[in-house]
């Protein structure tokens, strides 16, 4: 599927995913600096303007670029870091060389080992009949814990309890209401 990557010269196969790295980096970025913008027209705003809010985008723009770089060498977490520090609007001048630094690593290992290491695990999963399930199994218990923790089942219980209580409630105004025989 991918023989064409394989083929290419090492040059141009490190500079091909230096490419992808910048591009889905840029793009990341970009998206969360955009989300933190959107969210200043929403009732969001009052906390994107606190004390603790100003410490973080401090934090980012202080400890970010290190970061960015550092995040390229995992798996898993790229977007996420990038994603972060775009909402937490890290200047531009801070995150491009960051980005620039952590995108020429990523490419120079997926443009030499990093795609033979990446087609050998998927492989190797894709043989076993319990990796889909496992998979499955993983990201329903980590978006079931993630909306426990961020109180998404006690304001499931709030908007019941809230719409049972207007519904009693408009029982009772229809009580009180005179049938005239209509």
């Amino acid at each position: 599927m991918m023989d064409w990557i394989a083929a290419l010269p090492l040059g141009w196969s490190i500079l091909f995913f230096w490419g992808l790295a910048v591009i889905r980096a840029t793009v990341t970025f970009t998206l969360g600096r955009g989300i933190a913008a959107g969210a200043d027209h929403t009732a969001l705003r009052r906390y994107m303007s606190g004390p603790v809010y100003e410490r973080a985008m401090r934090f980012a723009d202080r400890w970010g670029p290190w970061a960015i770089p550092f995040c390229f060498l995992t798996v898993g977490i790229q977007t996420a870091v990038i994603g972060s520090a775009g909402m937490a609007r890290l200047r531009w001048i801070r995150f491009l060389p960051a980005m620039a630094l952590g995108t020429l690593i990523w490419g120079v290992i997926y443009g030499t080992v990093g795609m033979a290491v990446v087609w050998a695990v998927i492989t190797a999963a894709l043989m076993n009949p319990w990796t889909i399930p496992a998979l499955v199994g993983a990201v329903v218990g980590v978006v079931v814990i993630l909306w426990w923790r961020t109180g998404g089942f006690a304001r499931l219980r709030a908007s019941r309890a809230q719409r049972r209580l207007r519904e009693d409630r408009a029982d009772q105004t229809s009580d009180r209401i005179p049938d005239d025989g209509r």
